[in-house]
């Protein structure tokens, strides 16, 4: 079922790659004068071809043959279709397809998380789960729920939330990973993609506050009084401890080098064509710059102490890819 799950995602990547090599900028017509233009309406099937939105959801949808082990291949492979299916109409269900896109990867982190307080089916069964025995959560679907977990902060942000909110979300997957993860791998990446965060965002509180104070000196008057910066020590106290519990309960690193594996093919060329595509359109911005710090902290440091640093670089790719595209 992996390769079955790799050669689709290749195929919506290299769709992605053609869309955006045809996209060109078309004049438009200008309307006669005394002649009214007809309001046109969007497709109400426009959802089915929006292929880096097919991307995300059929990450989390990559759960779903766990539902039925034992079936043939064709029976799983349609039911992560019609998962994916789902998933992806969800997404334009909501107010934006943003949220829309954070809600789908935060009931994938959540279905990983239960899944992995109660035995661990989905994540052995799963498109990327390659049977393990073990209740711990795979490399492949560690570093999934990495990036699962910062497209929840990015659509937090989207809505306006606390930006220290998405801190400690990244915290507390990072203390989550570094118990249930299959190697110390999944626990350094997550525990220093938060800390990236985590730090990132204290910089930007400090900055924010200090503007505002300035700003509120210029008035004769103070409605509110704007807070010093000491809560954000505590903050930041709170966020050091979770992510130094984490590299604790992770164990030393280990740089672990195995023979590649037929399926490693699979993953370079997913790599390579999402690397392409990214290059070709780097001028879309698909994460805060945040964001983007901490998903390529966490993403190299999981492939440098990986056993399958192939499969984390290309996951990785393979999300941001979607990310650009739904964008």
């Amino acid at each position: 079922m992996e390769r079955v799950a790799l050669a689709a995602w290749l195929v919506l990547s290299l769709w992605g790659i053609v869309s955006a090599w045809r996209r060109r900028p078309t004049p438009r017509a200008l309307p006669v004068r005394g002649q009214a233009t007809p309001p046109t309406k969007p497709p109400r099937l426009r959802w089915l071809r929006d292929w880096g939105g097919w991307i995300l959801a059929s990450s989390v949808a990559s759960l779903a043959p766990a539902l039925a082990p034992n079936a043939l291949l064709w029976a799983q492979a349609l039911l992560m279709l019609m998962a994916s299916a789902g998933l992806l109409r969800l997404t334009y269900a909501l107010d934006t397809r943003r949220v829309g896109q954070g809600v789908v990867a935060g009931l994938g982190l959540i279905a990983l998380f239960l899944d992995s307080m109660s035995g661990g089916v989905w994540a052995r069964q799963g498109a990327l789960g390659h049977g393990l025995e073990n209740i711990s959560v795979g490399e492949l679907y560690g570093v999934l729920a990495i990036l699962w977990g910062l497209m929840v902060c990015r659509a937090w942000l989207a809505i306006e939330g606390n930006p220290l909110g998405a801190a400690y979300l990244m915290g507390a997957i990072a203390l989550w990973l570094s118990g249930k993860g299959a190697s110390p791998a999944l626990g350094w990446g997550a525990t220093l993609c938060a800390l990236t965060l985590s730090l990132l965002v204290v910089q930007r509180e400090l900055t924010e506050r200090r503007r505002v104070r300035i700003a509120m000196q210029s008035q004769p008057s103070r409605i509110v009084r704007v807070s010093r910066g000491y809560d954000l020590a505590s903050h930041s106290a709170t966020m050091l401890g979770l992510c130094a519990v984490a590299l604790w309960q992770s164990g030393a690193p280990v740089l672990q080098v195995h023979p590649l594996n037929p399926d490693e093919g699979w993953f370079a060329a997913l790599g390579v064509a999402c690397g392409v595509g990214i290059a070709r359109m780097r001028r879309v911005h698909a994460l805060p710059p945040a964001l983007q710090r901490a998903w390529l902290v966490g993403t190299l440091t999981t492939a440098l102490l990986s056993a399958q640093p192939l499969g984390v670089v290309a996951l990785s790719l393979l999300l941001y890819w979607g990310l650009v595209g739904a964008t």
